[in-house]
């Protein structure tokens, strides 16, 4: 039986079967792969604690008849830092969900795999982990080609104009009040906001500050509903906390 051997980060997991879990991998070699841990529900299985998202292992791969599986798993790190905070948890599970949503499978991507341990470990570290989120969203909307056009208007090219300019997920990005009357996904932000997420990908690292940094997330939002067309219950879920903390 030939096996390869990745390295590997946990972006998603279900149950299958009894016992076992598949999983979803970003691999630095082969790109977002699903392969199946047999036996990870057990509580005395080696491979319980490498199945959970967030975990980095290096594992041994088996091609069996209808699906690869685990064979082995050399933890490389469980991004401690992450799990004993209840904040930064929920924004690494959230960044974890849209890599699991909108990269291609079996395509090699190490720029992607490169982003994500960087942006964890930020998350892990940033003073302000919002802004270390809000970062990693816009670097991964950049490497994956769906980054918005957010500086000019997408159908006259024009600069923001307006104090509360309108954005539209289907048109790609910032739309001025003449021409946004076509675009019945239309909402208005701050041009602030948008001012500051234009920015963002001239930064190596994640700002120290960012100016309201809570509604850049919440203006991504839609944008990844638009990109995936899936739900993305731990995104809105971050969402819907700081808009609960704000009321």
């Amino acid at each position: 039986m030939s096996e390869r051997i990745v390295h590997a980060i946990v972006l998603r997991r279900r149950d299958a079967g009894e016992s076992d879990r598949r999983l979803t991998l970003l691999t630095e070699e082969y790109g977002k792969i699903d392969v199946l841990a047999k036996g990870a529900r057990k509580s005395a299985s080696r491979l319980s604690g490498i199945s959970e998202p967030l975990s980095a292992a290096v594992m041994n791969l088996a091609a069996g008849k209808h699906a690869s599986f685990v064979t082995q798993a050399q933890p490389i790190t469980s991004f401690r830092g992450l799990r004993t905070d209840f904040e930064r948890l929920s924004y690494a599970l959230a960044l974890v969900e849209l890599y699991a949503a909108v990269l291609p499978v079996d395509e090699p991507f190490q720029e992607a795999f490169e982003l994500l341990i960087q942006s964890l470990r930020h998350l892990e570290l940033h003073p302000k982990p919002i802004v270390a989120l809000v970062w990693a969203e816009v670097h991964l909307l950049s490497i994956s080609g769906f980054l918005p056009q957010l500086g000019q208007c997408v159908v006259t090219d024009k600069a923001i104009a307006e104090a509360q300019p309108f954005l539209s997920p289907r048109a790609g990005g910032y739309v001025s009040d003449d021409a946004a009357v076509t675009f019945t996904d239309r909402f208005r932000t701050r041009a602030e906001v948008l001012y500051g997420l234009v920015r963002l990908p001239e930064f190596d690292v994640p700002p120290g500050n960012m100016k309201f940094v809570d509604e850049a997330l919440a203006d991504l939002l839609p944008f990844w509903h638009h990109i995936t067309e899936a739900p993305l219950p731990a995104n809105e879920a971050a969402v819907k906390e700081f808009r609960h903390r704000e009321s």
